[in-house]
């Protein structure tokens, strides 16, 4: 009851840390994107932790000595920047599922063998993906890759092929800071987005709404700037979008297209996909729409008028190139105001992304930072509804802050000495025995092998360490990346003395202390705040 009473009283905090008025915003003479020269660690850092996951001290370290223009640059450009992508073995088994359709009874088992191998790489694109959000060095291409995939939605259970999914995530990334006109194209062709919402239904005299409800609903423009009789018409322009079942992609079908005029936003014609999304970008509410989308996701709700006016004024004269959109935001003294700082609470992909960026943990067992996430309320690649996730204080309630903390814990304490490995391979090992055809392969890499524990001795080598005042500060910078009061300090300081030997820093008794200290931290308030 107790520990019950203390995680209400941490949720009712954390509403109050992120409730702040909108006067606390700063305001400038110069207008709401204004830019000065005012740039320092805390500035990097939280440039780190709301345009990427977070940075080590090194890495806040170059962004502070670089300067505030150059550190956005070397973020936005990310292009430049080498990566190798993770390999991910990934099949669309769309031969066999042809197969399956036509052999009657042999089908229907063989149709079974496949939802089950589809469940299975589900699981392993999601987590390729997890890994690939540590391991990059352009944090902000899969930060992107993350909002857009929350813009852009499609679940698993919806459109039922983990291949479509991986596909969609690399077409996302492929966009994610490029030009919208581009993406938007792209997403209505994309196979994923055309099963989840339905546009394969959409034929002429029969239209299928979905995809032009939510184009303008939620992708483009937002509620109230279009008619019933617009998304009616805009349905008709996007008839004849289908999938081919030989290849599961994309097709577009003359005779199911509807080729009569149309009359969209005030504009007529016999307009198609591409007229419909060039209208959609000469509505100024579109720029604002999804400038505003955008700042919310990067700095903090409900921005100022004039603020999203600017936004889209930007993105408007950038003819929707995204890149000067995000130079203009991470550029703007606004993005680092009282009002951004430490008023955003983190999704569970922010928290265990970023925890494990912070503290440089290699991510091998990724099935359990998943079902970790899962556990708090966002599970990759399966959003609750085509709106995506709430966010903000919906991530926090009583179960999913107890989830957070048993997470992390895992992350820091490590899997070795869990049963979920052994669960894992034994369920792998059981599908493998019920699918017998040899070309229904299952893999290695579907057993993740267990994380081990931190070693967090290794983050202190270059580090002076005199007492246990030091050991907490150090952590508390490299963690929290604010001062904190007093009291707590003190706190943390009384929980690690007994523990701390500093005649033997790497010693293991160290090393348990150390981690019992990280798992306090990353139990604060204050940390599931960026």
């Amino acid at each position: 009851m107790v520990f019950r009473k203390q995680l209400a009283a941490t949720v009712s905090m954390l509403c109050a840390m992120v409730a702040l008025p909108v006067a606390a915003a700063d305001r400038s003479a110069k207008g709401p994107l204004a830019a000065s020269n005012s740039w320092g660690r805390g500035q990097a850092a939280h440039l780190l932790r709301r345009a990427g996951f977070g940075g080590t001290p090194a890495q806040i370290d170059y962004l502070a000595d670089v300067g505030r223009a150059e550190a956005v640059a070397y973020l936005v450009n990310y292009e430049s920047i080498p990566f190798a992508p993770i390999p991910v073995e990934v099949h669309s088994y769309a031969d066999k599922m042809r197969e399956a359709r036509r052999n009657g009874e042999e089908g229907q088992k063989l149709r079974m063998q496949l939802r089950q191998l589809g469940r299975l790489q589900y699981g392993r694109v999601v987590r390729w993906w997890t890994e690939t959000m540590v391991a990059s060095p352009r944090p902000l291409e899969e930060k992107l890759t993350l909002f857009w995939h929350g813009h852009f939605t499609s679940g698993f259970q919806e459109v039922k092929s983990s291949y479509l999914l991986y596909q969609q995530n690399n077409m996302l990334r492929r966009h994610a800071s490029g030009n919208l006109r581009d993406f938007l194209l792209a997403v209505t062709e994309d196979p994923a987005m055309i099963l989840y919402l339905n546009t394969q239904q959409n034929r002429k005299g029969k239209p299928n709404e979905n995809y032009a409800r939510e184009l303008l609903e939620l992708f483009t423009m937002g509620p109230g700037h279009y008619t019933e009789k617009d998304i009616k018409e805009a349905a008709r322009a996007f008839t004849g979008i289908g999938i081919n079942p030989m290849t599961g992609t994309s097709v577009y079908r003359d005779r199911q297209h509807d080729f009569g005029e149309k009359t969209f936003l005030g504009h007529k014609g016999d307009f198609g996909p591409p007229d419909i999304i060039d209208i959609i970008l000469r509505q100024p509410a579109t720029a604002e729409f999804i400038a505003t989308r955008l700042w919310e996701f990067f700095a903090y709700e409900a921005p100022e008028p004039e603020l999203v006016q600017a936004l889209g004024a930007v993105y408007r004269e950038s003819n929707y190139e995204l890149k000067p959109l995000l130079t203009a935001m991470f550029n703007s003294d606004a993005f680092y105001s009282k009002r951004a700082k430490f008023t955003h609470i983190k999704s569970p992909v922010e928290l265990m992304v970023g925890t494990a960026r912070l503290l440089e943990v290699p991510p091998i067992d990724t099935e359990s930072m998943v079902v970790g996430m899962r556990s708090m309320g966002q599970m990759l690649m399966q959003p609750p509804n085509v709106a995506g996730w709430d966010g903000g204080a919906a991530w926090i309630t009583t179960s999913t802050l107890y989830n957070r903390y048993n997470t992390l814990g895992q992350l820091i304490a490590g899997t070795e000495k869990s049963d979920a490995h052994r669960q894992r391979r034994r369920r792998v090992n059981q599908l493998a025995k019920r699918i017998d055809d040899e070309d229904l392969m299952i893999f290695e890499d579907d057993v993740c092998p267990p994380q081990p524990a931190l070693d967090p001795t290794t983050l202190l080598q270059s580090v002076r360490i005199e007492s246990d005042g030091d050991v907490v500060d150090y952590f508390v910078a490299r963690l929290l990346q604010r001062e904190i009061d007093a009291k707590r300090r003190q706190e943390l300081i009384d929980a690690i003395a007994p523990h701390f030997d500093e005649a033997k820093p790497r010693s293991k008794k160290n090393a348990d202390a150390l981690r019992g200290l990280i798992h306090l931290m990353v139990s604060m308030p204050e940390y599931q705040l960026s």
